[in-house]
């Protein structure tokens, strides 16, 4: 009897450190939606300069990126999991863009 409650708790911690351990950078992105378009596009943005996504930097081989315009620049993320970082920091982001053009 002891053996297995051993053996359930181990088994409980694998799963719970293997829960703590994913992160975006490790995301295959099966979980979610490539093919989200986003809100419409402003038609006066400045065109998005780069190849990859500006949060993640994946490309966006998967599928189609979710793009938006943000304060008049196009923006492409390799997916919508990808917008909460960049709201929470746009002007991080929005540097990548800056040093993309020097």
């Amino acid at each position: 009897m002891n053996s297995f409650i051993t053996l359930l708790a181990a088994a409980a911690i694998a799963v719970g450190l293997s829960a703590c351990s994913n992160s975006h950078e490790a995301d295959d992105h099966s979980g979610h939606a490539h093919d989200a378009a986003g809100p419409a596009t402003d038609k006066n943005a400045k065109p998005y300069p780069l190849s990859v996504c500006i949060v993640s930097a994946e490309s966006f081989d998967h599928g189609k990126p979710y793009v938006f315009a943000h304060e008049g620049q196009e923006i492409k993320l390799c997916c919508k999991d990808c917008l909460k970082d960049f709201q929470n920091e746009p002007a991080k982001y929005l540097a990548k863009l800056k040093t993309d053009r020097k």
